[in-house]
């Protein structure tokens, strides 16, 4: 039945209801239109109405492709309504009920375009708040799916602080970023989190903090990391990790968002949709399955058996109760609580992993018919400034047993989504400091003073596109290298208590991997890749002598690693371009040494060393297969070191995952970034 709209418009059939309202298809003096119509109970409302009114200039004013424009608002009597831009095709939410997930090309693709609306919103100061995917309208009209966000300003405007109670919080939980949990002013970083967790949901099926009374949802939102995506390329990766970052200073705009999704859709073309298992085995009511009921004790706040169109979540809100009869709930979707099967999970992946891990070892330290992979010069085992008797230079070898390691234990969660490999120095009376990089670059540190990790924390501001270095040139100072968008080298120094500003070192050379350094007295001695070639540069004070080439090294993959035992002598370790042999350059006496391969080991990622006179000289390196492999020099060869790998450890950017070892006295402990981008260490067992 058609009903007329202010003195312009008709309405002419329901498309759809939600909580604010009910959708018509409609006719306007320029053609059709969509007209919602908001609730009654809103439109009686003077402060709301004013409000709208207010807002009518700012809202009409979104003109973008991305955007479902608003023609209009109609103020007539009980009637309240905005008049948008028709669109042919469904929104998200009835797209992913009806498949479950998307393919990633397409789901990135959406994405983008949403991205691009939201820039275009944030540009005129406008900020969303409820992006999620029944506000994203499928627009088909040219053959081809274009992406719309709609209801621009709507949960600002119907939920303003003078109609909401001190106890509730606008958005729909699922989607909230944690500062508004935790009572912030929202600025355009809320708008990128809340797409960050649609993209999220489009390629998994599930939100990754969903699921439980909503005062839990809004807990993990704050607390927890983001649960990984297995097999997802990393361009995407880290798209998802930005959006995600709990710091909204880390987060990427909105319109680097939209370019890097589009960046990476090569990458996931042809990909098929990801099989994500239900977090805790629950059923997934849009794919035909049925859900486990509530917990005893709980009932549903809300009876009925269809569910709000709009998925808002009071329609899912759970209360205590003092009976405990066992209840059901009606077919819907849930997103349940995520931990007791994936620790199941967790315990079945590190027993098969450990198996697997003893056999291996047994299995190299017997084997005696490889071929041989040698390019050291005839009667040479090891470096020769491993040996102390080849190199004269007094060092001890590690004669003694090889260093084991005890089990795995993980630091503190970081408040942001940590990517790449870490970094760890120890320096003489100070903790240890372990330092990473976000999704944006920006650095953060976490220390460990008496066994016991900190909080991770922030160093100054600073976008690195590459994993950092660390090194303790003295007591209670620690340095930080990193890498700039400029691809040069920059340096923060922790001293007195306190970071100070980052310094560019180099302006001259390009680099193109992490760096790695190493502390000899006042000397920081400083390992790049340039292309394909390593270069070695000093610090001393404030004089640098710029970066000089190593031709001994040939062409190189990857970053390096060093270490070094005193002034002047250094250890590096690469990876060779040919053929990824993990390959020993030592310098001493001035001297880069030619390079020798470390026992047979095809590497699958950066190298890390280190070196103590109680232990010698330790390396730790993924292969190609994934697994971290410990060696230590004696003058006999390189031996196998125990080394439990890490449950579940995931590739980095398509590759094995890098280490980061420090060592004193007799103890030299390993640091990777494991499951969940937690970062944890082996200490020396």
């Amino acid at each position: 039945m058609a009903r007329r709209i202010g003195s312009r418009y008709v309405a002419l059939k329901v498309l759809g209801r939600g909580a604010s309202g009910t959708v018509w298809a409609g006719e306007g003096p320029e053609g059709p239109v969509a007209i919602k119509l908001l609730r009654e109970d809103l439109a009686s409302d003077e402060v709301l109405v004013a409000r709208f009114v207010q807002e009518r200039t700012a809202l009409v004013s979104l003109d973008h492709p991305g955007i479902v424009g608003i023609h209009d608002l109609v103020v007539d009597g009980v009637d309240l309504a905005l008049v948008m831009d028709l669109v042919n095709g469904p929104d998200l939410r009835t797209r992913l009920e009806k498949e479950g997930v998307l393919k990633p090309a397409l789901a990135a693709a959406i994405c983008a375009d949403v991205a691009d609306g939201l820039s275009a919103a944030h540009a005129e100061g406008v900020i969303h708040r409820d992006v999620k995917p029944e506000n994203v309208l499928l627009d088909t009209a040219y053959g081809q799916i274009r992406a719309r966000l709609t209801d621009f300003g709507i949960a600002r405007l119907v939920d303003a602080p003078r109609r909401t109670r001190a106890t509730r919080i606008i958005g729909t939980p699922d989607y909230l970023a944690p500062e508004i949990i935790e009572g912030l002013q929202p600025t355009a970083a809320v708008d990128v989190y809340a797409l960050g967790t649609v993209l999220y949901e489009l390629l998994t099926g599930w939100t990754p903090f969903g699921g439980g009374h909503p005062g839990a949802v809004l807990r993990r939102h704050v607390t927890e990391p983001v649960p990984g995506i297995p097999g997802l390329p990393a361009p995407v990766a880290e798209v998802l990790a930005s959006c995600l970052s709990k710091a909204p200073a880390a987060r990427l705009t909105a319109r680097e968002v939209g370019e890097r999704l589009r960046a990476a859709l090569p990458a996931l073309a042809g990909l098929p949709p990801f099989d994500v298992p239900a977090p805790d085995g629950g059923g997934h009511p849009d794919r035909g399955e049925t859900p486990p009921p509530l917990p005893a004790g709980v009932v549903p706040l809300v009876s009925g058996t269809e569910p709000d169109a709009s998925r808002d979540t009071h329609t899912n809100l759970v209360r205590p109760t003092f009976t405990a009869p066992p209840v059901t709930t009606p077919p819907r979707r849930r997103r349940p609580h995520q931990h007791r099967k994936r620790r199941r999970r967790a315990v079945a992946v590190i027993g098969t992993v450990f198996v697997l891990a003893v056999g291996g070892v047994g299995w190299w330290l017997t084997r005696s018919d490889d071929p041989p992979h040698d390019r050291r010069p005839a009667g040479s085992t090891v470096s020769p400034s491993v040996s102390a008797a080849a190199a004269g230079d007094g060092r001890a070898d590690g004669a003694g047993p090889a260093p084991g390691w005890a089990t795995w234990a993980q630091l503190p969660v970081a408040p942001v989504f940590l990517t790449g490999a870490p970094a760890a120095a120890r320096p003489a009376g100070a903790p240890t400091f372990v330092v990473q990089r976000d999704g944006v670059g920006q650095p953060w540190f976490a220390t460990d003073r008496d066994g016991t990790f900190e909080d991770w924390r922030k160093l100054p501001a600073f976008k690195a596109i590459e994993d950092l270095a660390v090194t303790a040139p003295g007591p209670g100072r620690v340095d930080v290298l990193a890498v700039s968008q400029d691809r040069h080298l920059y340096r923060s120094s922790f001293a007195d208590g306190r970071w100070g500003d980052w310094t560019r070192i180099d302006a001259k050379t390009r680099i193109t991997g992490a760096p790695a350094a190493t502390a000899t007295g006042d000397r920081l001695e400083i390992l790049v890749c340039s292309g394909d070639t390593l270069m070695h540069g000093t610090l001393v004070g404030a004089n640098w002598t710029g970066f000089d080439r190593i031709t001994q090294a040939g062409a190189i993959e990857g970053a390096p690693a060093v270490t070094a035992s005193a002034p002047g002598t250094m250890d590096a370790f690469v990876v060779g371009a040919d053929d990824r042999e993990l390959l020993h350059l030592a310098f001493v006496s001035g001297a880069w040494r030619e390079p020798v391969p470390v026992g047979a080991v095809r590497a699958g990622g950066r190298p890390a060393a280190a070196w103590t006179p109680a232990t010698g000289l330790t390396v730790v390196v993924p292969d190609t297969d994934g697994r971290l492999i410990g060696l230590v020099a004696r003058a006999d060869g390189w031996q196998p070191a125990r080394l439990t790998p890490p449950a579940g450890l995931p590739k980095q950017d398509g590759a094995a995952p890098a280490a980061a070892l420090t060592a004193t006295g007799d103890r030299v402990d390993v640091y990777v970034l494991g499951p969940q981008r937690r970062v944890q260490v082996a200490p020396s067992a």
